[in-house]
């Protein structure tokens, strides 16, 4: 009898509706792609070698890794201790690339960065990290803002913080990074390095550890800024006196609150943390905000409206689809 129970039990679990964990409804998605520039374009289109150019020159000027402490690399394995190597090599994207070809907010970014799934010790064997967690806010968390921002007397503006990770020192086993040859500082071809190796000085990206590094460096200023974490909200932080909320995912950070207060809220935070131009809410995370003034069609009262447009991409999206469709591949037969 147990046993038929058991089984009765076991049917009645499969036999259960699916639960929706998704459900269909009229909620908008933020979109972060970015189109790879990848091969012979990214040798040959001059705007991508100029975004790279600058990145190469923007890291060498921090300075992320120190050329001035070059060795072997057969030297550095015979240090005292736990070290680490690693290579640094460069990526190029399109921002934008669904955006009309005129449009200034389509633009190449380029990235030199950690390859940090090929990181190895002093006797060759896998490194191992910290393991130090970051954690980006979420999509609700924006969406939040949003909702604060719309307020009256509100505003919601946004700003990115520059070459970030970088903004942050490399803690931890010391690093040593190979750079490319073709970006090796002219001396070292004349003084004959054959492996050589420099200290890795910042977090940079692509380092397993690099973004725990930036959220600590920046949690550590806003903090000292009178920002407050929310509580079961990471990355996500309260400012009493000015009545802010501000979210911050990775380097994009996002402010709601009294439009008197704004201002002096980014000056807090530029006080510790480069930023970039500050501006009204507009293109996030791929996404168009567009914040309006309208009439409710319920009430007929005024009221603040933020609007999520993702038009331009989907367009792209549906280009995509017809590219595909006009190819066709050849059947087995056709092959021979």
């Amino acid at each position: 009898d147990v046993y038929k129970r058991q089984r009765m039990d076991s049917g009645d679990l499969l036999k259960q509706k699916h639960r929706e964990k998704l459900p269909i409804c009229n909620i908008p998605f933020n979109a972060c792609v970015a189109r790879p520039v990848v091969g012979k374009e990214k040798l040959n289109n001059p705007k991508a070698k100029e975004a790279l150019d600058k990145e190469w020159g923007r890291l060498r000027q921090i300075p992320t890794w120190d050329e001035d402490g070059v060795r072997e690399w057969s030297e550095v394995q015979k240090l005292p201790g736990q070290q680490h190597v690693g290579a640094v090599f460069d990526i190029c994207v399109e921002k934008n690339s669904e955006l009309d070809i005129n449009n200034p907010s389509r633009k190449y970014k380029g990235r030199v960065v950690f390859q940090g799934n090929k990181v190895f010790d002093q006797n060759w064997d896998v490194a191992m990290f910290n393991e130090m967690s970051s954690c980006p806010a979420t999509m609700q968390a924006a969406k939040a803002a949003d909702a604060y921002g719309l307020l009256p007397g509100h505003m919601v503006q946004q700003a990115d913080a520059e070459q970030a990770y970088t903004q942050s020192f490399l803690g931890g086993t010391p690093t040593w990074v190979r750079l490319p040859k073709d970006h090796w500082p002219a001396k070292w071809r004349d003084q004959g390095w054959k492996d050589p190796v420099v200290p890795l000085i910042r977090a940079l990206y692509g380092h397993p550890d690099a973004g725990g590094y930036w959220e600590k460096h920046c949690e550590k200023h806003l903090f000292a800024q009178g920002f407050t974490p929310v509580k079961e909200w990471r990355s996500c932080y309260w400012h009493e006196r000015l009545k802010l909320f501000l979210v911050v995912y990775v380097d994009d950070f996002r402010m709601a609150g009294p439009e008197a207060n704004l201002a002096e809220g980014w000056d807090l935070i530029r006080s510790g943390v480069k930023m970039g131009d500050i501006e009204n809410v507009g293109l996030y995370l791929g996404c168009k905000h567009k914040m309006y003034d309208a009439v409710s069609p319920y009430s007929g009262a005024p009221v603040r409206v933020m609007e999520y447009d993702c038009e331009e991409f989907l367009a792209s999206c549906i280009e995509v689809y017809k590219n595909c469709l006009l190819y066709t591949s050849p059947s087995p037969r056709d092959r021979g």
